[in-house]
């Protein structure tokens, strides 16, 4: 059995509509149900709870083979932070593995993770990482470079109703967005495929793009001539650490500097994928025109 951790996010959800297809069995862990309205769900097992509570991640680790971490916080607070949530999360998921006889973890992290990172959220990966690769336990790490979902939630509904979009720096930030669906693809595939164990794996969609020339896109897909508005750097750096300073989040900061690095693979590590799984990968405007019809 697998257990799904983080069932209701994007990736979750596609991970429990392939295992729902494929009847792989499958165990749903999340703070709610999972509710995916026309997917047949009644082979899955539901288990509700905080991935910082141990006595939950217990619960859900038992009987599991196979867990799948593909959980985050989009936004932390100073009651919630990224660290709490994936660096404290991994170490439950960790000891109950071991206590559970997991047999291998798999981990959504990111592209540009490191010691610590100038963005809290790559901090907290890199130190979720590093308890999983010193666990003992089989583990998978993946890389991803981002998301399609961020262009259909964040940059339509703007596109459509402005004509405009406002990028921070030159728009020549360079971006390499992979599917959810893709991404949960990998995930399927590496269930019992022992030449991925004790892997990190970088993985990203099949096109790269400029900020500015996703902005156009999805112009084009939403049916407006968007126009591209640049804010300098500097001043949004101005803006966010006097922000930080007063309310005591980082968030902004930590948006800046994603914002300010390309998040593409290497050419050697997509053929580590090519040699790994077989994904037919998807590609933006078709996505972006599906989604955006529904």
């Amino acid at each position: 059995m697998i257990l799904i951790a983080g069932a209701n996010g994007h990736v979750g959800r596609e991970i429990v509509r392939k295992a729902v297809d494929r009847a792989v069995r499958a165990r749903c862990f999340d703070l709610k149900p999972v509710d995916m309205p026309g997917l047949d769900t009644a082979a899955l097992e539901v288990v509700t709870g905080d991935i910082m509570d141990i006595e939950a991640v217990r619960t859900a680790t038992r009987d599991v083979d196979t867990v799948m971490c593909v959980l985050g916080l989009k936004r932390q607070t100073k009651e919630l932070t990224h660290e709490m949530v994936e660096h404290g999360g991994m170490q439950n998921v960790v000891q109950a593995a071991i206590e559970n006889n997991v047999k291998h973890v798999m981990y959504i992290s990111a592209l540009g993770v490191k010691p610590q990172a100038p963005a809290t959220s790559l901090a907290a990966k890199w130190n979720a990482e590093q308890a999983l690769i010193h666990s003992g336990i089989p583990y998978t790490i993946f890389r991803p470079s981002g998301y399609f979902v961020d262009f259909a939630e964040h940059f339509a509904p703007r596109i459509k109703e402005t004509g405009g979009f406002t990028l921070i720096g030159d728009g020549q930030t360079r971006l390499q967005p992979l599917a959810p669906a893709d991404l949960a693809e990998a995930f399927i595939q590496s269930i019992d495929n022992e030449k991925i164990k004790n892997k990190i794996i970088k993985i990203a969609g099949p096109e790269v793009f400029t900020l500015a020339d996703i902005v156009h896109l999805v112009g084009t897909v939403v049916g407006r001539q968007a126009k591209v508005k640049k804010l300098p750097f500097w001043l949004m750096n101005l803006l966010f650490s006097f922000m930080a300073l007063v309310t005591g989040s980082r968030g902004g900061k930590d948006f800046l500097y994603r914002m300010s690095r390309d998040s593409v693979c290497s050419s050697e590590d997509m053929q580590t994928v090519r040699e790994s799984f077989t994904i037919e990968f998807q590609k933006l405007e078709p996505w972006l025109q599906q989604q955006l019809k529904q």
